[in-house]
C-alpha cells in the first residue's frame, strides 16, 4: 500500500471517529482564517467577482491594490445540487465569459476527484468519479470544508461560505499515482494595455500538508498567456504553510509580475499547473483565479507651487507600486514640459530611484531644456515607491499645468501639477475725489466731474502692490519695499500741492497693500482755454528679487468743460389682437429719450434707429435744443408692426443713437442702445387632411399617409420639427399647438397605389389664424381656415399577382391594328407611285 493509500484509507478512517471535532476546528478555523491564522496572503472582500477600483494618482508614496481585469468566483453556474465539471462551466462577464480546459487527469474523467466546481453545500459527486468516492467518508466532506474555509478567507460571512463555490484538485486515485499538469486554463482571451504589467493570484486550500513529510505537498505553477503563448510568472508556489497540521490551511498564492511588450496591443489568458506527480498529499481545492493589472501609478508636483519669475521650483515624479509589491522593471517616463517652462540652468537631478536591473537606468534632463526623459526605471520586490526630481524654472508670467498631455509612460498616468510663476508688479490707479471740497461720487463716469476758474480740485494717486500672495506654506517674499509716488508731469497752468502718502513715502508694502497720496490744484483761466488737464504719475517699488517694478498712469483727466449726450430708450408693446402673446401684427411703441449730461449746450438733436429706419418710420424730438442736465423726449411717429420675419426670428432688436451739436465743437453723438423685444406668437390647431378621387370622380379622406413639419431655413426646408400629428380620423391628422410661423409640409408615406408629394411644400401661419400655402407650392396642396389639404392621384401600376392580366392582349391587338394600317399605307402608296413612274403599266 502505497503512503497516499494508508493516509486516506487507514489514516482518515481512524479519524473518522472525531469527525464532529473536525467540524468543529473547521468552524474554529474559519474564525481564526480571518484573523489571519494558518492563512497567508491579503484578505479580500466576499467572493463577489466584482474588480476593485483602478489604480488613481493623488497618493504617491502609498501602494493601491491592482487592478483586476479578469475575476473568475466560480458561481456563475449553481453547483447547490450537483457539482459542475470545468469542462461545462461558463464563466460570468468579470471572467470575461470564458470556458476552461485542463490535463486529463485534472478533470472528473481522470478519477482523481479533480475538476469539480462545487461548494460547502453539494452533494458528493456522481459515482462515475472513482476518486471521489475513494475514502468516501472524508473525501467529500474534506472538499466541503475547504470551499467553506475559503469563503470565510476571502472575508464572507459564515452563511455566505457555506455556499462559496471552488474548483476542486484532491488528487485522490486509488493507485496513488498522477500525473503533473493544468488544473485549470482560460479558453477567452482578455484584452490589455501593451507595456502594462499584470500578474495572476488565486487563493488555495490545502490539506493532509505533513503527508509524507511534506514532501508531496502541492507546488503550484502560475502563467501568463500573452496572445495565446503561456509565460511561466512563479513556480513551486506551495499553499502549505505548517507541515505538522493535518487540517485546512489557506493561502493567496501571488505570482510576479510581467510586462507586455509596449507598441502591441494584446491579449490575455491564465493557466495554473500543479508541478507534484503524486497522489500521496497534494491535496488542495482553490477559488478566485485572477489577472490583476499590477502597473505602478505616476504621481507629478512641484515644490513650491509659486516661485517668482526666474527663479526655481522641484519638480517631483514619484513612481508608487501596486499592493503586491512585486518587481516593476523598465519602466520609462518622457515629461514634455509646458510651453515656456524650461529645465533650471542647473537641472539638480536626484531622487531615490535607481538601477536594479534590465535596462540601465537614465534621466535625461539637459539645462535649459523643454523635456525631461527617464529610461530603464526599476521597483524591486518589496519597494513601495521611489522618486526622481528636476528643478525647472520660467521667465515668463502664468500658471503652468503639467499632467497627463505632457506625459508618455507606461505607467498610470498623473493628475495634473500647478504651478504659478508671478512676476512683482505694482499698480498706480489716479482720480479725482473731490471738487470745492465736496466729494466726487461718480468716478465711473468723470465726465460729471465740472469746474470753473478758482475752483479746487483734490487728486488722489493710490499703489498697490499687485504681486500675488503667497500661499501660507511657503517662504516666498511678496514684498515690495522702498514704496514711491512721483508726479512726472502736469500740464495745468498752476502748480500742484506737494503729495501727502499714507504711509509715507518709502514704505515697505506687502501683497494687495496700498499707498495712498492727495495733492489739490487751483483751476486755472488757461485750463479753461486749453482744456482738457492731463497728468503723468509713476510708482516704483523694490522686489526682494529682481530689478525695481514701476507703473505709470498718463490718463487725460477730463475734469473741464466737455459735451455729452446720452440716450435711454424704451420699447413697450400693444397687443393689437389682445390674445394675450407678443406676436405677428402687433405693435412695438418706441420712446427715446436725450440727456445732455455734458456742461455745454447741445442743438439738433435727433435719434437714429435702424430698425424704425428700416419701415421709413421717423422719430420727432421735443425740444431739440438742451441745455446741460436737460432731456429730450422723442417718440416714433408710427408703430412698429410685428412681422412674419420677426415672428420666424423669435425676436426684434434694433439699435439706436442720438446725435446733436455742440456750437463750438461740431457734431456730437451718443452712445448706442439696443433692446431685444422677444416675440412669443400665437398659436393654434392644425390639421392636415389626405384625400384622393374616389370611382365617382368626389375627393375622399384616405388612410395610409404619415407627415412631418420642417423648420424654415433661409426660405428652404430643414430638419423635421418636434410635433406631435395625432390622427383624428380616417385620412385626418392634427398638430394641436403650433406657433405662428413658416414651414414646410412633408409627407413620409402615401397610401398603397398613391405617389408622395413630389417635394415639401411650403405653408405660413398667417396673422388672422389661417393657413396659407405660399406661391409655387405644390398645386396638388391647398389650405383653407387652419386645415391643409393634400390631393392625390393613383400612380401607374402593373398587375403583380395572379396572370398577366389583359393590358399583354390589349398591346399586343393595338400593335397588330397599327402594323396592319400601315402595311395598307404603304401597298397604296408603292401601287400610286408604280403609275406614276410607267404610265403604260
Amino acid at each position: 500500500m502505497s503512503i497516499r493509500s494508508h493516509h486516506r484509507s487507514t489514516g482518515r478512517s481512524a479519524r473518522a471517529a472525531v469527525v464532529p471535532r473536525r467540524r468543529a476546528l473547521v468552524r474554529l478555523l474559519g474564525a481564526l482564517a480571518v484573523a489571519g491564522v494558518l492563512v497567508a496572503g491579503a484578505t479580500l472582500a466576499p467572493n463577489s467577482g466584482l474588480t476593485a477600483a483602478a489604480t488613481v494618482p493623488g497618493t504617491p508614496g502609498a501602494p493601491q491594490a491592482g487592478t483586476p481585469v479578469y475575476t473568475e468566483n466560480f458561481s456563475n453556474q449553481n453547483a447547490s445540487l450537483l457539482p459542475i465539471s470545468i469542462l461545462n462551466y461558463t464563466g460570468g462577464v468579470a471572467a470575461a465569459n470564458s470556458t476552461y480546459t485542463a490535463s486529463a487527469q485534472y478533470t472528473p474523467a481522470g478519477n482523481q476527484c479533480n475538476g469539480w466546481i462545487m461548494s460547502g453545500a453539494t452533494p458528493t459527486a456522481p459515482i462515475t468519479d472513482l476518486g471521489c468516492l475513494n475514502n468516501v467518508s472524508t473525501t467529500w466532506t474534506t472538499l466541503q470544508q475547504m470551499a467553506r474555509a475559503l469563503g470565510v478567507a476571502q472575508g464572507q460571512t459564515t452563511t455566505q461560505a457555506a455556499t462559496n463555490q471552488v474548483l476542486t484538485s484532491y488528487t485522490n486515485a486509488t493507485n496513488g499515482a498522477i500525473a503533473a499538469g493544468t488544473q485549470f486554463r482560460t479558453v477567452n482571451t482578455i484584452p490589455a494595455i501593451g507595456g502594462h504589467y499584470y500578474a495572476v493570484s488565486a487563493y488555495f486550500a490545502a490539506v493532509n500538508c505533513p503527508a509524507a513529510g511534506g514532501a508531496n505537498q502541492p507546488k503550484e505553477t502560475f502563467s501568463l498567456i500573452v496572445n495565446g503563448s503561456p509565460i511561466t510568472l512563479s513556480t513551486g508556489l506551495n499553499p502549505c504553510t505548517n507541515n505538522t497540521v493535518w487540517e485546512t490551511q489557506i493561502a493567496k498564492l501571488q505570482s510576479a509580475a510581467y510586462q507586455v511588450p509596449t507598441g502591441t496591443t494584446p491579449n490575455l489568458g491564465l493557466m495554473l499547473n500543479n508541478a507534484t506527480a503524486t497522489g500521496a498529499g497534494n491535496d488542495v481545492a482553490f477559488d478566485l483565479p485572477q489577472i490583476v493589472d499590477v502597473t505602478p501609478q505616476l504621481d507629478k508636483a512641484f515644490s513650491p507651487t509659486l516661485i517668482l519669475n526666474g527663479t526655481t521650483s522641484k519638480m517631483t515624479l514619484t513612481v508608487t507600486n501596486t499592493t503586491d509589491l512585486m518587481a516593476k522593471n523598465d519602466w520609462f517616463i518622457t515629461d514634455a514640459l509646458p510651453a515656456n517652462l524650461r529645465i533650471a540652468a542647473v537641472p539638480n537631478v536626484g531622487g531615490t530611484c535607481t538601477q536594479r536591473t534590465g535596462a540601465a537606468y537614465a534621466v535625461t534632463a539637459p539645462a535649459g531644456g523643454t523635456t525631461v526623459g527617464i529610461t530603464g526605471g526599476d521597483l524591486g520586490v518589496g519597494v513601495a515607491s521611489c522618486t526622481i526630481t528636476v528643478d525647472v524654472t520660467s521667465t515668463v508670467n502664468g500658471t503652468y499645468i503639467n499632467g497627463p498631455a505632457n506625459i508618455t509612460t507606461n505607467l498610470y498616468p498623473p493628475a495634473n501639477a500647478s504651478l504659478e510663476v508671478i512676476q512683482p508688479s505694482i499698480d498706480l490707479v489716479k482720480r479725482i475725489t473731490a471738487v470745492n471740497g465736496v466729494a466726487v461720487t461718480s468716478d465711473t463716469d468723470p465726465d460729471k466731474v465740472f469746474t470753473k476758474v478758482g475752483d479746487v480740485i483734490t487728486y488722489s494717486f493710490v499703489a498697490t502692490n499687485t504681486t500675488p500672495k503667497a500661499p501660507t506654506n511657503t517662504t516666498l517674499n511678496t514684498n515690495l519695499t522702498n514704496v514711491q509716488i512721483t508726479e512726472d508731469t502736469f500740464s495745468g497752468a498752476g502748480d500742484m500741492t506737494t503729495l501727502s502718502c499714507t504711509p509715507v513715502q518709502g514704505s515697505t508694502l506687502a501683497s494687495g497693500a496700498t499707498m495712498t497720496c492727495t495733492a489739490t490744484y487751483v483751476v486755472q483761466q488757461a485750463d479753461l482755454d486749453n482744456a482738457p488737464l492731463t497728468n503723468v504719475a509713476r510708482a516704483t517699488g523694490t522686489p526682494t528679487v529682481g530689478p525695481n517694478v514701476t507703473d505709470t498712469d498718463d490718463e487725460i483727466i477730463p475734469a473741464l468743460w466737455t459735451p455729452k449726450i446720452v440716450l435711454d430708450k424704451t420699447a413697450s408693446v400693444v397687443d393689437v389682437d389682445q390674445d394675450g402673446v407678443t406676436g405677428l401684427g402687433d405693435h412695438i411703441m418706441y420712446a427715446f429719450d436725450v440727456t445732455n449730461t455734458g456742461n455745454v449746450t447741445v442743438a439738433n438733436i435727433t435719434v437714429i434707429d435702424d430698425r424704425l429706419t428700416q419701415r421709413n418710420i421717423s422719430v420727432t424730438c421735443t425740444p431739440t435744443t438742451i441745455a446741460p442736465t436737460q432731456i429730450a423726449h422723442c417718440v416714433a411717429n408710427a408703430p412698429y408692426v410685428i412681422d412674419q420675419a420677426d415672428v420666424d426670428a423669435k425676436k426684434v432688436i434694433n439699435t439706436a443713437h442720438s446725435t446733436g451739436t455742440d456750437p463750438d465743437s461740431g457734431p456730437v453723438r451718443s452712445n448706442d442702445d439696443s433692446t431685444e423685444t422677444p416675440i412669443e406668437p400665437f398659436r393654434i390647431p392644425l390639421k392636415i387632411e389626405k384625400v384622393g378621387e374616389s370611382a365617382a370622380d368626389t375627393w375622399v379622406r384616405m388612410d395610409g399617409s404619415s407627415f412631418a413639419v420642417l423648420e424654415d431655413v433661409a426660405g428652404e426646408p430643414g430638419a423635421a420639427l418636434p410635433f406631435t400629428i395625432g390622427d383624428v380620423d380616417t385620412g385626418l391628422f392634427q398638430i394641436d399647438s403650433i406657433p405662428a410661423g413658416t414651414y414646410w409640409l412633408s409627407e413620409l408615406t402615401a397610401p398603397d397605389g398613391f405617389s408622395l408629394l413630389a417635394a415639401p411644400v411650403k405653408f405660413i401661419i398667417n396673422s388672422d389664424r389661417t393657413v396659407s400655402i405660399t406661391a409655387g407650392g405644390d398645386e396638388a396642396v391647398t389650405a383653407a381656415g387652419q386645415t391643409i389639404t393634400v390631393h392625390d392621384v393613383p400612380a401607374m401600376e402593373l398587375p403583380t399577382t395572379g396572370g398577366t392580366g389583359a393590358l399583354p392582349y390589349i398591346l399586343a391587338g393595338s400593335l397588330i391594328v397599327l402594323g396592319a394600317g400601315g402595311f395598307a399605307l404603304w401597298i397604296r402608296r408603292r401601287s400610286a407611285r408604280a403609275d406614276t413612274e410607267d404610265p403604260q403599266l
